[in-house]
């Protein structure tokens, strides 16, 4: 039995992790792929307070030293379901079944698909410009999305690309900083406004349709945006219509139940505000416990 589980090992995971063991609760980590979440495929993080310049894998690796340096429990397994019988909350995953007084989900978000993907089952999509990068060497790419990740993941890839083009289906919405940077670079070219109707494969290249243009391109990267990864809750009813957890603060309609960082409803999503909400979370279920021993 233990006092706290905590579903996933992004940053808001590790940061409940460490409230949560410091605080003196028995705690355990379950995480279904490796620490880090999100931020293990993202090249620069540039925000993070203390840290002017570092890759989002070294940023990963460092909260994890801190983690085991804490010696922290935890697995690497994928939780299937949870459930509350009793005020005890049993937690079962693809390889085991434990039991937890408090339960902090921080399991996060995935990229996701595009719609054409569904269609075209051998599409290659790469999400991860950091890993990928150096396959396009002095190749074509083409980068879809609007947003920040596409813009600062483009400018990466445009260090190793031939040419790079970015389509919006929008507007552009990244930061404009990022924008100006990108719009100055010889080898980036900015299509806005733009839908892609079919791509196909021929001799080893990708022929793009989008509404406007033909593109033709060596991979693709998409970076259109997340979505919460919740599908194994929804016996739980904590879910708003989108599949994001519903909080007050971090707090779920199920005492003894808490959720933090990107697997909430909110307005920003950053790091530091998923580590944040990981400490608040632990605190919450240390304080929970408390009032229930007295």
């Amino acid at each position: 039995m233990y006092d706290c589980i905590i579903v996933g090992m992004g940053p808001a995971g590790m940061s409940a992790g460490i409230y949560a063991k410091r605080s003196g609760l028995k705690t355990l980590i379950l995480e279904k792929k490796a620490p880090g979440g999100l931020i293990n495929i993202t090249n620069l993080v540039d925000n993070y307070l203390g840290f002017d310049n570092i890759t989002g894998p070294d940023l990963a690796l460092k909260m994890f030293e801190h983690v085991k340096n804490n010696e922290i429990e935890y697995k690497i397994e994928e939780v299937t379901k949870i459930k509350k019988e009793n005020e005890i909350f049993k937690i079962e995953t693809n390889k085991n079944s434990y039991e937890a007084l408090t339960v902090i989900l921080a399991g996060g978000r995935q990229p996701r698909k595009l719609d054409i993907e569904d269609k075209l089952k051998d599409l290659k999509i790469s999400r991860c410009a950091i890993c990928d990068a150096p396959l396009y060497k002095e190749k074509d790419v083409l980068v879809i999305g609007a947003g920040n990740s596409a813009f600062e993941e483009g400018i990466y890839l445009s260090e190793f690309t031939n040419h790079l083009t970015i389509l919006a289906r929008s507007l552009v919405k990244a930061d404009e900083e990022m924008v100006v940077d990108a719009r100055t670079r010889k080898n980036i070219t900015i299509l806005e406004g733009e839908e892609i109707l079919d791509i196909t494969q021929e001799e080893g290249k990708y022929k793009v349709k989008t509404t406007k243009n033909n593109i033709t391109v060596d991979g693709i990267f998409s970076y259109i945006g997340y979505s919460p990864m919740t599908e194994y809750l929804s016996n739980l009813n904590i879910l708003e219509s989108s599949g994001y957890i519903e909080v007050n603060e971090t707090q779920t309609q199920v005492p003894g139940l808490y959720a933090c960082g990107d697997i909430i409803k909110k307005d920003l999503y950053q790091i530091i505000t998923a580590t944040s909400e990981g400490a608040e979370a632990a605190t919450k279920a240390k304080k929970y416990l408390t009032e229930k021993e007295k």
